[in-house]
């Protein structure tokens, strides 16, 4: 897990989407090999997700500080056209957990951006490259600022679920079973009494 310093601001969780969809972007735009006579690139979704604009901004974005033409008319009929398949895209929190017995709740969470992208010259219908790259961003956060850091969206790769605490799995066993036997006792030792 990455220290923070106290003045920097945690990241949200569509912050931490967005890094990794950026991590993953800027993959594909330093793995591309040079195209011959470097025409604009289109951008364009090989299938629809919910992140799709997401991920296209941010590969826009690294392709254009890696010097490469980006094309905004993702209709255009000739030159090369960047398809991409966004094949994963979201958050989960991992691990829910103390420092001490009693200290800080902490959440680990992890974004991840997995895609696919070929170039395709329309003119000639064929694939001049294809390559795959993923991206995972990893922090710790405390469970108290989660409500600050989830968002106010419906978009589903951004929901996340808190896993079950380990010691539940002992804790509560261990609690229901003192209970069941303390009633025991106490039903026992009323009859005693009798």
């Amino acid at each position: 897990a990455a220290a923070r310093v106290a003045a920097d601001p945690l990241p949200t969780n569509y912050e931490l989407v967005r890094q990794a969809a950026r991590q993953a972007s800027m993959k594909l735009a330093t793995t591309m090999p040079e195209l011959a006579g470097e025409k604009p690139l289109v951008l364009r979704s090989a299938v629809k997700h919910a992140g799709d604009f997401l991920v296209e901004n941010a590969l826009s974005s690294a392709l254009t500080e890696s010097g490469r033409p980006v094309r905004a008319r993702p209709d255009s009929p000739t030159g090369p056209v960047l398809v991409i398949a966004l094949v994963d895209l979201g958050l989960a929190y991992t691990r829910v957990h103390r420092r001490a017995w009693l200290g800080d709740k902490r959440v680990e969470r992890e974004a991840r951006a997995r895609l696919f992208a070929r170039v395709v010259d329309q003119d000639e219908g064929k694939v001049l490259w294809a390559d795959q790259t993923e991206a995972k961003v990893r922090d710790e956060v405390r469970h108290s600022d989660l409500g600050t850091l989830e968002e106010k969206s419906d978009a589903s790769y951004l929901k996340a679920t808190l896993p079950p605490e380990r010691w539940n799995k002992i804790v509560e066993p261990a609690v229901v079973t003192g209970i069941v036997v303390g009633l025991i006792v106490l039903f026992f030792s009323n009859q005693d009494t009798k």
